[in-house]
């Protein structure tokens, strides 16, 4: 009879105990997902201050958006006008982003000078693979020539170190006043190699210039060298 009335206890109880554990199981998994959701203020300062120190590990770890270049090269060609056909050039160029302003004095006879903008549609930098827009000016203070231009440069990275590189640019009619019309087209191509922010480079160069509509063309080669910033 005790044997009996022990089963019949066991039988009554398990149903209490599943019951009891599935109470159990409800509320803990209530509080877990009450936890998940639930903000404090110690909390959110936590978070604030790490990503304080993310965004401050991004600033020094993050590639800046400025670009400089500083260039000189010499040039020898074998135009006519000139009385000695070799001349130099100094250079500098400022970027911000996919945006450069550049300008280049020659330091020859004619002394041109040049200032045109940059928009690159291709590439990150002007130091790596690049496809780049111009437009600009070029004038001469004697004998007064004034020219708008347009053009397109572009780099190519054959390896990390060595590449090619040039330009091709086209000269609309000078502006008037000037003592004579002028136009023409110029470009160059060459070769380069960097030494991390150091490169040297060679160029070949044609240009063909029309005087009141008489042209006169002219080539050569330049070596120079570029510092990246």
């Amino acid at each position: 009879m005790k044997a009996l009335l022990f089963a019949l206890g066991i039988l009554l109880a398990v149903p209490s105990l599943s019951r009891a554990d599935e109470v159990y199981t409800f509320v803990i998994k209530k509080q877990e997902e009450k936890a998940k959701s639930r903000w404090s203020l110690s909390e959110w300062l936590e978070t604030r201050d790490r990503m304080r120190l993310m965004d401050l590990w991004l600033a020094l770890h993050s590639p800046s958006p400025y670009e400089f270049v500083i260039k000189y090269d010499y040039r020898v060609s074998d135009d006519r006008r000139a009385s000695f056909p070799g001349d130099s050039r100094l250079g500098f160029a400022a970027y911000v982003s996919i945006f450069g302003l550049e300008v280049e004095k020659a330091l020859g006879s004619s002394s041109p000078t040049s200032l045109w903008f940059n928009a690159r549609v291709f590439g990150f930098y002007a130091q790596s693979t690049n496809i780049t827009l111009q437009a600009g000016v070029r004038s001469q203070g004697s004998p007064g020539y004034r020219n708008a231009f347009w053009g397109v440069a572009s780099t190519i990275n054959l390896f990390p170190q060595v590449g090619l590189d040039g330009y091709w640019r086209s000269y609309f009619d000078s502006t008037p006043g000037a003592p004579g019309r002028v136009s023409g087209n110029r470009w160059e191509a060459g070769a380069f190699i960097d030494f991390s922010f150091l490169r040297l480079y060679g160029n070949w160069f044609g240009e063909n210039v029309a005087v009141n509509d008489v042209d006169d063309r002219h080539s050569g080669v330049i070596l120079g060298t570029k510092l990246f910033f």
